[in-house]
């Protein structure tokens, strides 16, 4: 299984932020799944953290991500550009886009963790 993880989750996953359903953590926290990363959440987090809406360190996060071999960080690229639902704002659009593309052109078996609402109730991707 692969796991489109959105932005909140992964700061509250990393800050250990009481948020964070615990499935979600459990999710998380095995190595066997598979989790892929927008590049827009690493842009939201260095946004966040400019803002000091949030207090993790940016290169703590990437290199987490770097050295997990169970992550990767997907770029925006036209196949994301392409698959956008119309509806969400751009930083959820592409996130969701992500999942879409591992879903119709990778072929991939999807599931994203996210508490926004607008994600959820767009039932454009399962949820877990």
């Amino acid at each position: 299984m692969t796991y489109i993880v959105d932005t909140h989750i992964l700061i509250w996953y990393l800050d250990k932020n009481k948020r964070l359903k615990p499935a979600y953590h459990q999710i998380l926290s095995y190595n066997d799944n598979d989790f892929a990363f927008s590049a827009i959440v690493l842009a939201e987090i260095k946004h966040l953290i400019s803002l000091k809406r949030i207090k993790v360190v940016f290169d703590k996060v990437v290199d987490y991500l770097s050295e997990s071999e169970n992550c990767i960080i997907y770029p925006v690229d036209e196949s994301v550009i392409n698959e956008m639902p119309v509806g969400l704002s751009i930083h959820d659009a592409l996130i969701v886009a992500t999942g879409l593309v591992y879903k119709n052109i990778l072929k991939k078996d999807i599931k994203i963790l996210t508490e926004d609402e607008m994600i959820i109730q767009s039932h454009i991707l399962p949820v877990a």
